[in-house]
């Protein structure tokens, strides 16, 4: 184990492009619980630098990530102690690939355009992707870098932001990680990170945009409407199969039916570029977003989130952020959003265009309903995993604190909790012997031909994946009949 037992203390006294340096009072997040210390600050300061020193974005080329800055950061704003930040960070730190570095000369050649291009894509070369950005954000600060690498409009930054929106959007989750909590470094490696990603977002976003410019006319819906739309089309709606590669999205959905998705995908757009627009339809998205992950229900199984369509969720409270940033055009925050929501149904369509059953949220009794956000975040942050339930009740609790959802939406802003309550509830029933234990096929395929440490074994038996497709329900319990389920006057 790499972590000393007493805490190092900053290495510097504030962050930069070469240092990750939380202040509890300067640097809290923008969605946190309050009271957050400095010494929690200081430890995952310490544990970040370490990860950053040691290991890759991913710890496999079928596309795993690296959760550690993700996870770290929600569990800091979410109040987490230092020690139960260490615990988190020992959990997952034995199977993470460690960084093989490149020689400087290949991060001063990166400042040739055409062997920058010949390096994205390339996973090899994280490590000097990191080290050139974070020497251009040192020279001439995020904005500038940003805007170019990103928002340029020229191929390189066309090519890399898509690239963002891949590996189930991870890249773009980092990004916003470096811009809500102020750490230049974690925004290097966001951009690293897109950079290193496969290209298969290309493939729909890119000709969604260009089919909008072409057929302005096309009548615009809400991103919800459009989800509907397609789930009533089974052409999409059975793309999928269990039994397609493991990125079922690229190598399933748009294998099949990007053709048929794309008219659909431009059926959304945000209407203008006033600050008013955009915070609408942030604000939707958002809603939409939360009532995706806990709608997505079997109606004769128990309770769980979608591993997959919860990284929506996960991604949509960096909006607030991205919005707040004024050196982001209203151009280009209307695109980001326009992305994110196109992303999102592709995600929700990979996933078979799962039925949303809004009263297995309105009418979920919680094991604790005593529980308000404040013991909900206790839990998230001791719970044993790579960040995934901690990342989705922060989210939950920035749904709480936008406006009411609009009037015809199907949850109102209450339900939030709920949710929350619901996807722990889930995930800690694998703390019960008697619910849990590992599928004998997830063991066998994920352990034995994967060879994958145990804690991926039990991501894998966590949360249903691709919840719509037939079959992926199999492995979960079956719902207990309503006599057999408690009232909400029982629990405790």
């Amino acid at each position: 184990m790499f972590f000393l037992s007493q805490p190092l203390g900053p290495t510097e006294s504030k962050s930069s492009p070469y240092n990750i340096q939380l202040s509890a009072t300067e640097t809290p997040g923008q969605t946190n619980v309050g009271g957050l210390t400095q010494e929690s600050a200081d430890r995952v300061s310490e544990l970040l630098m370490l990860n950053y020193a040691r290991y890759h974005t991913l710890f496999d080329v079928v596309g795993f990530h690296n959760h550690t800055v993700h996870h770290m950061l929600t569990l800091y704003a979410l109040g987490g102690t230092p020690d139960e930040i260490r615990a988190m960070y020992d959990l997952n730190i034995g199977y993470q690939a460690f960084l093989a570095y490149r020689p400087a000369s290949v991060v001063a050649k990166m400042k040739d355009r055409a062997f920058f291009k010949q390096c994205i894509g390339d996973l090899s070369y994280y490590d000097s992707f990191i080290r050139f950005f974070q020497d251009e954000i040192a020279e001439r600060g995020i904005p500038d870098v940003v805007n170019e690498y990103m928002f340029k409009g020229d191929d390189i930054a066309e090519d890399i932001l898509g690239r963002m929106h891949s590996g189930f959007v991870h890249p773009m989750i980092h990004l916003g990680c470096g811009l809500e909590f102020k750490q230049p470094l974690v925004v290097a490696e966001a951009l690293a990170a897109g950079a290193v990603h496969d290209p298969w977002p290309h493939s729909f976003l890119f000709p969604v945009e260009k089919l909008i410019q072409e057929h302005p006319e096309i009548p615009s819906k809400t991103m919800l409407q459009v989800m509907e739309d397609v789930h009533s089309d089974p052409v999409i709606r059975t793309a999928v199969k269990l039994t397609d590669p493991i990125n079922k999205i690229s190598d399933g959905l748009l294998a099949r039916v990007c053709n048929e998705l794309i008219p659909y995908l431009a059926q959304y757009r945000v209407g203008g570029v006033s600050a008013e627009e955009l915070e609408k339809q942030m604000i939707d998205m958002v809603h939409t977003c939360a009532y995706m992950v806990g709608g997505a229900q079997h109606p004769g199984k128990v309770e769980a989130i979608d591993f997959v369509m919860l990284h929506t969720l996960t991604l949509s409270i960096f909006y607030r952020t991205f919005l707040d940033q004024d050196w982001i055009s209203s151009e280009n925050k209307a695109r980001l959003l326009n992305l994110k929501v196109w992303s999102d149904i592709a995600t929700y369509a990979g996933c078979g265009c799962p039925k949303l059953y809004a009263e297995r949220i309105t009418d979920y009794v919680p094991k604790r309903p005593s529980h308000g956000w404040g013991d909900l975040a206790h839990r998230a942050c001791v719970y044993g995993d790579d960040g995934h339930i901690s990342k989705v009740t922060r989210a939950l609790i920035f749904a709480e604190s936008l406006p009411d959802p609009r009037s015809d939406f199907p949850l109102r802003k209450e339900h939030f909790v709920t949710i929350a309550h619901l996807g722990l509830d889930s995930v800690e029933r694998m703390l019960d012997s008697g619910q849990y234990k590992v599928p004998d096929k997830i063991r066998k395929v994920v352990g034995e031909e994967m060879g994958q440490d145990e804690e991926i074994v039990r991501v894998f038996t966590r949360w249903v994946r691709w919840c719509g497709v037939e079959g992926a329900w199999e492995e979960f319990p079956e719902l207990p009949v309503r006599s057999e389920r408690p009232s909400r006057s029982q629990g405790t």
